[in-house]
């Protein structure tokens, strides 16, 4: 009985958030549609993509929910072992990317955020994760500059360096 109220806790808070994020892409959408049509792609986009994401999540959980399956909360699965070091990862994630990004620019944020985030959360399939966030970083490193001429932030620090060793094409 003891797992089956921990497991009904689980899924109220996984249906919470589901919630939470739905609303908030649905947000972005809804406020984006009165701005210009270049400024409104992005938003259109990143609220799309990600109203699309909740819902497939929810089905899935919704039809989990239906046929009883419990595996989402097995012993081997991080989100059942969730300490402090996972709570403050999760807390401070997003203020201390915020403050790498300000800092180093980018790729260094990225990487970091990529690489420490969900070691930080307990999963354990590293070279996946640096597999994973090598290639993202690359793809987007190379995409944004490249194909959408958007410069990505070096960094104040990165900027910095850049500016101090002769490296930035004039």
């Amino acid at each position: 009985m003891p797992n089956d109220i921990r497991m009904r806790g689980y899924r109220r808070e996984e249906f919470a958030l589901i919630a939470i994020l739905l609303a908030f892409f649905i947000g972005i959408v809804a406020f984006s549609l009165n701005v210009p049509f270049d400024a409104r792609l992005f938003p259109q986009v990143i609220g799309g993509a990600g109203i699309l994401l909740m819902l497939a999540v929810g089905i899935e959980e919704t039809r989990r929910r239906r046929t009883g399956d419990t595996s989402a909360i097995a012993e081997e699965d991080a989100a059942g072992k969730a300490d402090w070091p996972r709570l403050a990862t999760a807390f401070l994630s997003a203020p201390v990317f915020g403050l790498l990004f300000w800092l180093f620019g980018f790729v260094i944020a990225s990487l970091a955020a990529m690489l420490l985030m969900p070691i930080l959360m307990g999963y354990q399939k590293r070279r996946q994760l640096v597999i994973v966030a090598v290639i993202t970083v690359a793809v987007l490193a190379l995409i944004g500059p490249y194909l959408l001429n958007v410069d990505l932030p070096d960094g104040l620090i990165g900027d910095w360096l850049i500016d101090r060793l002769g490296l930035r094409a004039i």
